[in-house]
């Protein structure tokens, strides 16, 4: 499945028990052999967790959110303008992020297991240890007690998932180190479509990813 540049489309982070945990829309910059592209602008809505409160769960330790009575808030993408790239079978994602006076932040590599495309979107199960990228060279793991906490937690992975998702982040890392692409400038003077606004949640957002009672126009803003 091939998405068309311009068309909106959602990133559905999944819970280990195949729950919507958070969903990010935005647009396909493109989808080739590099990977899937796509942009999600500051502003751009997104659905969050909160509890029967209304109060925002992303800080609770997952695996005391998934004990917890949660629904979906809508919320918005903030504060970094982010172009993401998913390269084809990879176990992550990288993001480019700009502040909005147009400086560039850095690279933010974020540790999943290979993407699952639908006529929506894609689906991920996110690994939870994550990689800082600085432009001045600088770096940091992100979420490494978080990544400990869960190895070996029948939810989430075993010792040798753990391991692999260590090596696929210190593999990066080298790369990262060395200047070597895709830290090598590429994307950097990346520019969205003038007519591309912030974007909307699509009403498929929630649909689950076998569904098969839709044509191609129901998946259309």
């Amino acid at each position: 499945m091939i998405f068309e540049r311009g068309q909106t489309i959602v990133r559905r982070h999944l819970y280990p028990d195949g729950r919507v945990g958070s969903v990010l829309c935005g647009r396909v910059v493109s989808d080739d052999e590099r990977g899937l592209a796509l942009w999600v602008d500051v502003g751009s809505q997104a659905m969050r967790r909160v509890d029967a409160a209304g109060r925002p769960t992303r800080q609770l330790s997952l695996l005391t959110e998934l004990r917890m009575t949660t629904m979906h808030s809508l919320s918005t993408w903030q504060p970094f303008r982010t172009l993401m790239l998913m390269p084809p079978g990879a176990a992550h994602s990288i993001w480019w992020s700009w502040r909005t006076d147009g400086d560039f932040d850095g690279w933010y590599v974020n540790l999943e297991r290979p993407i699952t495309r639908w006529a929506g979107g894609v689906d991920v199960y996110d690994q939870e240890l994550d990689l800082l990228v600085y432009p001045d060279g600088r770096w940091s793991w992100k979420d490494e007690d978080a990544f400990a906490e869960y190895t070996g937690h029948p939810a989430f992975w075993d010792e040798a998932e753990a391991a692999g998702v260590r090596a696929e982040g210190e593999r990066l890392l080298a790369l990262a180190r060395a200047g070597a692409a895709p830290f090598d400038g590429r994307w950097m003077d990346f520019q969205p479509d003038p007519a591309w606004r912030p974007t909307v949640m699509p009403h498929w957002w929630e649909l689950p990813a076998d569904a098969t009672c839709w044509g191609p126009d129901y998946f259309q803003p």
